[in-house]
């Protein structure tokens, strides 16, 4: 039996529907929705990180302007995030960071910043953990092979947790 245009054309509708209800199960698929303004509050600093749903994410810290890894101040940071389990989120940050030693500060590379993020069930908290590494300026940051002129952790996240923020 041929099969017939109108057929043909229900089966792509359907195929395509189907792509777009299993994309949607990446970031924020019912249940699963990490979207969201969370804080941590240490004894000696401060971080807010924000989880967009389309997968983008940013961050504030209360020291980047005043300490940071390799002795280097550093922007607020910018990046990408996807699900990587029922309970946990990869997410991987980009900053600029800034040498204060001279008369000025000034530009002395990037660093990216990759995360783990794992949730309480309920998505209303996270503990995290994260590997760094900081990259000259010229040296492309997302290059697999380029060399960091410094590496570190977040070791200091041990123990603390990030709460959501609840809308008013």
């Amino acid at each position: 039996m041929p099969i017939s245009r109108i057929h043909l054309a229900a089966t792509a509708l359907v195929a395509a529907i189907g792509g777009l209800v299993a994309n949607a199960g990446g970031a924020f698929a019912e249940g699963t929705d990490f979207s969201g303004t969370y804080v941590a509050s240490l004894p000696d600093r401060a971080e807010i990180m924000h989880l967009h749903r389309d997968g983008t994410a940013g961050m504030t810290l209360s020291d980047q302007v005043t300490f940071g890894a390799g002795g280097f101040t550093f922007s607020d940071s910018l990046g990408s995030w996807r699900r990587a389990g029922d309970h946990t989120v990869s997410l991987r940050t980009l900053n600029l960071n800034f040498d204060l030693t001279g008369a000025a500060p000034a530009f002395s590379g990037i660093a990216v910043v990759d995360y783990v993020l794992v949730f309480a069930p309920d998505k209303d908290m996270f503990t995290a953990s994260c590997q760094g590494k900081i990259f000259a300026t010229g040296v492309d940051p997302l290059d697999p092979g380029a060399t960091p002129i410094t590496e570190f952790d977040c070791a200091y996240l041990d123990g603390y947790t990030y709460h959501r923020s609840p809308a008013p």
